[in-house]
């Protein structure tokens, strides 16, 4: 019930560099859990109060942006290999999708703006209702200078 908030012990003070690997799925309170959600929102103790309100999209990007987050990620690996467009971030194997991606950035929003893209492509074709208006902290991050939302370079590498 309190104002304040705390993050768990590992990141506050056990680690200095992270590698960040969430997996690509939707989120029914943050639109997406993709990296930016996934090193903020189960990392800190209250974080119900920066989901599904209309100023969470810009607290969840500013808890980020925060040198004990953003200071110790060195790395971003969004596992697309079997996707879920829906019902997230718990598994719901009837909204997953047999994507066979895996997409690694130092870049964030440029990842999580990636996922919006085609998580909403999915929920289109299943004639879901969007998730864009939830995952404006993608965009929010990217106002803040955390990374790119607007021009994404995408490499694919032969294996």
């Amino acid at each position: 019930t309190s104002d304040d908030s705390h993050f768990a012990r590992i990141l506050s003070s056990e680690v200095t560099k992270v590698i960040n690997v969430p997996v690509m799925s939707d989120s029914g309170s943050c639109g997406i859990a993709g990296c930016i959600y996934n090193m903020t929102i189960p990392n800190i103790d209250n974080s119900r109060r920066f989901t599904q309100s209309r100023w969470g999209h810009s607290a969840i990007a500013e808890i980020y942006k925060m040198p004990i987050v953003s200071g110790k990620v060195v790395l971003n690996i969004m596992d697309g290999l079997v996707a879920q467009y829906a019902g997230g971030p718990r598994a719901q194997p009837n909204f997953a999708v047999h994507h066979a991606t895996i997409l690694a950035s130092r870049d964030p929003v440029a990842i999580d703006a990636l996922t919006v893209r085609q998580i909403e492509e999915w929920r289109a074709k299943a004639w879901l209702a969007p998730i864009t208006p939830l995952a404006q902290h993608v965009q929010a991050a990217g106002q803040l200078g955390l990374g790119n939302a607007e021009v994404i370079e995408v490499r694919n590498v032969a294996p």
